[in-house]
């Protein structure tokens, strides 16, 4: 605590003590906590995709006995957690089969499925979500429906193999192909979600994030106020940075320990970027794009083609989950990059390929508030409409030079350089220290009294209790 003024340290006991009350309220009135940070129903860990084991073990085994028959080379074993690594794997396998390599057909509906209209059993017309015309896509759920070798050809190719066994490896290797695809999908959508509650913290070491105490301080207490739940309003949500984190800054900063690598990896302030090296600065730059370019691929696949960019409202059938732990990875990653890449003087960069930002999903309750209160969508959902789409500008399919982001945004009245648009965005202000709304998950409360009172300080989640 030597590290903050005498206003931190009370603002600090001040949180401890609201924290403590709540805990002592939630025991006394035998209340269960769910798992998480004490008080909270947040989870500790996120869902994390765990390979596809089972798929390649069967590929590798039926690939390997047609190699191992016909007198080629079987294909180096591969990581089966690791999509660039089982990629490298298919590659070989596929030239071995004979088969294309080639874009698989997709394993998952790529559009979001829409109520169509029906024909009810009684003559009526009815709307309903139709069915998928193929369990693993539009080829009637058929793993190997490509072109497979002939007869003559597979036993001038693969001599010795048999039919059966060449048709089992072409079936094992087109499956593990499209499982592929979803677990690349998948570890986009872990990255943005990490990415989106703790910036780079959850890539840093251990023993680099303990080595200072001071920066440890600030990093994890900036990365809580980063996992503050949005709360339901038609106002502004609470902002990351307030003045007890600002104090840890100052402290972190000064301490003959620091660890600005460490910083860097939550915070992309100048005053933190003066203090890496070049190397340092490379690599980060490095990996912030590479979150740029995973929240990219995340939010490609979710878009829907035909939806309005100038109605960013949910509708029946949208993922808005996907959508919005996307957007929030998206938007602080492309912050963070256009912080590195101003502050090491890469302004012609920017200007040549700006990407734009983009505006999450707003739920309908929320978009009706907004109306009632006289007020339409952000402005920034007309600029984004206007611009190329930001994923096919850090993919590469597209290009989006400052300059007509500026136009863009001179057309709808937003000025582009304080709303974040061409330059790094600033927190406009510096929010007061308050304890985060943590739910209580699971709450069983036999008095109806008593839960109106918790649900009035923020406790009670309403949620049902875990089985």
């Amino acid at each position: 605590m030597r590290w903050l003024s005498a206003v931190g340290i009370r603002d600090l006991y001040a949180m401890m003590r609201y924290q403590r009350s709540r805990q002592l309220l939630v025991a006394e009135n035998g209340l269960t906590v769910g798992t998480g940070p004490v008080g909270s129903s947040l989870p500790t860990t996120w869902r994390h995709h765990l390979g596809l084991a089972r798929a390649y073990e069967a590929a590798r085994t039926a690939v390997d006995a047609v190699a191992l028959t016909a007198g080629r080379p079987a294909p180096a074993a591969a990581d089966s957690a690791d999509p660039a690594s089982l990629r490298l794997w298919l590659g070989s396998a596929l030239t071995l089969l004979g088969l294309p390599d080639e874009e698989p057909w997709p394993a998952r509906r790529t559009m979001p499925r829409r109520p169509a209209p029906m024909t009810s059993w009684t003559g009526g017309t009815c709307y309903g979500l139709q069915k998928p015309s193929g369990a693993r896509g539009d080829r009637g759920g058929h793993a190997d429906a490509r072109d497979r070798m002939d007869g003559a050809t597979r036993r001038e190719v693969l001599p010795g193999v048999s039919v059966r066994a060449y048709r089992r490896a072409v079936r094992a290797v087109l499956h593990l192909q499209q499982r592929t695809e979803v677990l690349a999908a998948e570890r986009d959508r872990e990255a943005s979600v990490a990415f989106g509650k703790a910036r780079l913290a959850y890539l840093v070491a251990e023993e680099d994030f303990v080595a200072c105490p001071a920066t440890a301080a600030f990093t994890a207490y900036y990365v809580s106020r980063l996992n503050l739940r949005t709360l339901f309003t038609s106002g502004r949500q609470a902002r990351p940075m307030d003045t007890l984190a600002e104090q840890l800054l100052v402290a972190a900063l000064a301490a003959p320990t620091c660890r600005p690598w460490v910083l860097a990896s939550v915070l992309t302030r100048w005053s933190v970027l003066d203090r890496l090296d070049d190397a340092q600065c490379g690599r980060l730059m490095g990996l912030y794009y590479e979150q740029l370019a995973a929240s990219s691929r995340a939010l490609r696949r979710a878009y829907d083609v035909r939806r309005d960019p100038t109605h960013m409202i949910v509708r029946a059938g949208d993922d808005s989950s996907t959508w919005n732990s996307a957007t929030r990875a998206f938007n602080q990653a492309r912050t963070g990059w256009l912080n590195l890449m101003r502050g090491l003087g890469y302004d012609d960069v920017i200007e040549a390929s700006c990407p734009g930002k983009v505006p999450a999903l707003v739920a309908a309750d929320v978009a009706a508030w907004h109306r009632r209160e006289g007020r339409d969508q952000h402005a920034d959902v007309q600029v984004w409409a206007d611009l190329p789409l930001p994923w096919d500008v850090v993919l590469g399919d597209d290009s989006c030079a400052a300059e007509l982001v500026r136009q863009a945004c001179q057309r709808h009245g937003v000025d582009p350089e304080t709303t974040g648009w061409t330059q790094p965005y600033r927190q406009g202000l510096t929010e007061l220290p308050a304890p985060a709304r943590d739910l209580v998950h699971g709450v069983t409360v036999s008095s109806p009294l008593l839960a109106e009172i918790l649900r009035k300080i923020d406790v009670f989640s309403g949620q049902a209790p875990p089985r």
